[in-house]
């Protein structure tokens, strides 16, 4: 009996053994895999003893720093710092910051390789102790960082030179807006000036030109003594002041157009009364003109303001006037479609040139400004009707007529469209 229980004794103890040597093993093995991924590491990963001199030292310590595993073996870790009291200072403060609190993660310094080159690192320290208590030194990753650090600074850089750069471009467009808005202060003044000057010349002149014109029409009628020089100087005398008359009205109308103060009083009219009504009063001041009127009875009611559908078709026929041979007529034409009916005044002058027929209606422009000119005019009036047809939703447009003479047309809105 004795004997089969010695035997299991064994047994067991051997079992033991062979059990111990498998976890020996397997503990050996583990340990070379960490040897190994500690030596093969591309970080440095450096030993210190209690004291904080090295006592391991890896291939990633060797390719980082310069130095060989027995070269540096023994050396305080001061000896990487940059050196000086601020090193002392630093590697005890990383030695009893790690005996504390078990661990230095993401500290970040400066070291010298074997050249003397600085090396800026990121510094993890791990407390090593296998019982409670027991200092068996520290553990230290250094991670080189002189690149991202680099990257870092300038980035930094860049940020500072895009901040002073937007601060400088923030302070010049300030600068700018403020010399806009004064220079819009300004320009409201001068334009609000420029239109109290229109406005109070224009009426000034006006003034006398009623009572020239009064006085003009009083010698005429008045006047028993008037010998054939006389009666040729009331006729130019009367002209004159019309012509001057004409002007007024324009500057007035063209400060009020751009000054936006241009009112319409829009009502369903019909046109063909209106045309007579404006050529009669042409006839009156015309000698010999002859004028062809539309007939078409049926035409429709229009939308519009009567006394500038009136000034419009003046300025027209005044045009056609000035620039018709005396012997030929002024035709006057009305057509409608379903939205808008359409007057056009025509002569028989020498036409419009193509390069004019756009322009003409520009401000100030005259197809011939030479002191030549066969009518004298001041580039307002056509301007004016551009601006008193557009108001009224139409168009305005002038072409060349196939038999000769220039034709003037535009349009105004039908009123039940």
């Amino acid at each position: 009996m004795v004997p089969f229980t010695a035997f299991l004794t064994l047994r067991r103890f051997v079992g033991w053994l062979e059990e111990k040597e498998r976890a020996e093993r397997k503990v050996r093995a583990t340990e070379r895999r960490l040897a190994s991924i500690t030596s093969a590491s591309a970080d440095a990963i450096l030993g210190l003893n209690a004291a904080g001199r090295i006592e391991s030292w890896n291939r990633g310590a060797e390719m980082l720093f310069g130095f060989w595993a027995d070269e540096i073996h023994g050396h305080p870790l001061t000896d990487l710092l940059t050196g000086g009291e601020s090193a002392h200072v630093e590697c005890r403060w990383l030695i009893d910051t790690t005996q504390t609190t078990g661990f230095v993660r993401g500290h970040e310094t400066t070291c010298r390789d074997a050249d003397g080159r600085i090396v800026q690192v990121e510094l993890t320290a791990t407390r090593l102790a296998e019982v409670p208590g027991e200092n068996l030194g520290l553990s230290v990753i250094l991670r080189d960082v002189t690149e991202r650090k680099r990257r870092d600074d300038e980035i930094q850089r860049l940020n500072v030179n895009l901040s002073e750069q937007v601060a400088e471009r923030t302070r010049e467009l300030a600068e700018k807006v403020e010399q806009l808005a004064r220079a819009n202060t300004e320009l409201r003044k001068l334009d609000q000036m420029r239109s109290e000057f229109v406005s109070l010349v224009s009426h000034q002149i006006r003034a006398p030109l009623t009572n020239m014109n009064g006085a003009v029409a009083q010698i005429a009628t008045n006047c028993a003594t008037m010998n054939p020089t006389c009666d040729r100087m009331v006729v130019i005398l009367h002209q004159q002041v019309e012509r001057l008359d004409r002007l007024v009205r324009d500057v007035l109308n063209t400060a009020s157009i751009e000054a936006g103060e241009l009112t319409l009083h829009s009502e369903p009219i019909s046109v063909l009364p209106t045309v007579r009504q404006v050529i009669e009063q042409i006839r009156a001041r015309t000698v010999g003109r002859v004028f062809h009127l539309p007939d078409k009875p049926g035409l429709p009611l229009v939308f519009a303001d009567r006394d500038r559908v009136t000034e419009v078709l003046a300025n027209l026929c005044d045009n056609a006037d000035k620039y018709s041979p005396p012997d030929k007529p002024i035709i006057v034409e009305a057509r409608a479609d379903e939205t808008e009916v359409t007057l056009s005044v025509r002569d028989f002058g020498a036409g419009v040139l193509p390069n004019d027929l756009e322009r003409i209606f520009e401000k100030f422009y005259r197809a011939d400004s030479s002191d030549s000119q066969a009518a004298y005019g001041y580039g307002l009036g056509l301007y004016i009707c551009r601006n008193l047809v557009q108001a009224h939703r139409g168009r305005i447009w002038a072409e060349n007529h196939p038999d000769g003479g220039a034709v003037f047309s535009f349009t105004l809105p039908i009123a039940n469209s």
